[in-house]
């Protein structure tokens, strides 16, 4: 399989030096980023945005002049084993000089061996706290941990006396841990499980599991998913005819594609969010506007994902003073330790990782449908707009 070997314009990269500029121009091997996307499979959509914010990171660079950057980019197929493979491909054949890793926990537990057997730092997306389990010194997150995705959202449900919780999720490691976060917090704030379920990747319907979940009543239902699910789990809800008080999704519903895909029925889904435009983060405005100009649409969170992603990686190669004519051991160790120790603003927040390389310093977002917009109701003190409550009846819509 071909590279989508993508030479981009003369591209600053502040990532790999503070040398002088003679130093520079002396050396006019190119900086090679290594990632994959997923132009098939579950993760085709999401991953699409993450990679569009990396080449628009990119193409910012570029306004500030320098030496040239190629973007090395691999179809993983949404495929596990296969991104495994490439990751390995782009360390040892390709020798990139730095790695951003692929869209979904899932694909990053698969990769995450290969940097580390490497030695290679790495930012990742994922936010399965599992992949921070695993003793890896070489995995850096940017997003807020899975298994804090909903607390928010049980809050909101006992400000509003809720008091039954059903949880679902698919079978893989991000939509698993946020099940594991609302299990381990569902009674401390008040909110009694009723149904706990889980159902297969790829599963071919989720009618039979849905109607199940819908026979316990639950005041509140609260889905780990990603896109296709999510979308397929609202019509499988809807064909029960029950409509919980609240109903809140993992990430998947913020994206504009949810809306698309179900018009009408999205109205009054919550979902969870890593980033807003209008989340209060300094330049999350002008980045919106100048995505919106330049793909014809406003950027979803995994959009600002890939943009930060390159943000931190320049950031932590700049505080590291590391130049391209080091040796490739010394330019990663450099990057590592920043990544390990650095605080940082970037479009997501404020970066800051544990000892084990979990992110802990951006923040969480909830939205909802309010049909047709996505509305941001909290934070509360940067919200727009209040919860839509109770959930709307089916029918009317």
């Amino acid at each position: 399989m071909n590279a989508l070997m993508m030479a981009l314009r003369p591209v600053f990269v502040a990532v790999l030096w503070l040398a002088a500029a003679a130093a520079i121009a002396a050396d006019a091997r190119t900086v090679r980023l290594g990632m994959t996307t997923s132009e098939s499979g579950e993760f085709q959509t999401l991953s699409g945005e993450f990679l569009s914010g990396v080449k628009f990171w990119a193409d910012d660079l570029v306004d500030r002049g320098g030496n040239r950057i190629d973007l090395i980019v691999y179809d993983d197929e949404s495929n596990p084993q296969r991104a495994a493979e490439l990751y390995e491909r782009l360390i040892t054949e390709d020798q990139v000089d730095l790695l951003i890793g692929p869209f979904s926990s899932t694909l990053a537990m698969a990769v995450a061996p290969v940097a580390e057997k490497h030695n290679f730092p790495m930012v990742v997306e994922a936010s399965a706290p599992v992949l921070y389990d695993q003793g890896y010194r070489n995995i850096f997150g940017i997003y807020t941990p899975a298994d804090r995705n909903m607390n928010k959202v049980m809050e909101m449900a006992v400000a509003n006396g809720l008091v039954s919780v059903a949880i679902l999720h698919q079978e893989s490691d991000f939509p698993a841990a946020v099940a594991d976060g609302v299990r381990a917090q569902a009674a401390g704030k008040g909110l009694t499980i009723v149904f706990d379920d889980s159902y297969a990747v790829g599963a071919a319907s989720l009618d039979a599991v849905v109607a199940e979940l819908a026979r316990t009543n639950p005041d509140l239902i609260i889905v780990g998913a990603y896109l296709k699910d999510s979308v397929q789990f609202v019509q499988s809800l809807k064909k029960t005819g029950y409509a919980p008080k609240m109903l809140a999704i993992s990430g998947a519903p913020s994206v504009a594609a949810f809306g698309e895909m179900l018009g009408s029925d999205a109205d009054g889904v919550i979902a969870t969010t890593q980033w807003m435009r209008d989340g209060g983060i300094p330049g999350s405005f002008d980045f919106g506007y100048r995505y919106r100009d330049r793909y014809g649409r406003y950027p979803s969170y995994n959009a600002a994902g890939g943009y930060a992603a390159g943000q931190i990686l320049e950031a932590a190669a700049r505080l590291a003073q590391v130049n391209i004519s080091m040796e490739p051991q010394a330019i990663r160790d450099g990057v590592r330790d920043e990544l390990a120790k650095m605080k940082f603003q970037s479009l997501l927040g404020s970066y800051r990782v544990e000892d084990d390389g979990e992110q802990s310093g951006n923040p969480i977002y909830v939205v909802q449908w309010q049909w047709p917009y996505r509305s941001l109701i909290a934070p509360e003190d940067i919200a727009r707009w209040t919860l839509k409550f109770p959930f709307p009846a089916w029918s009317g819509r």
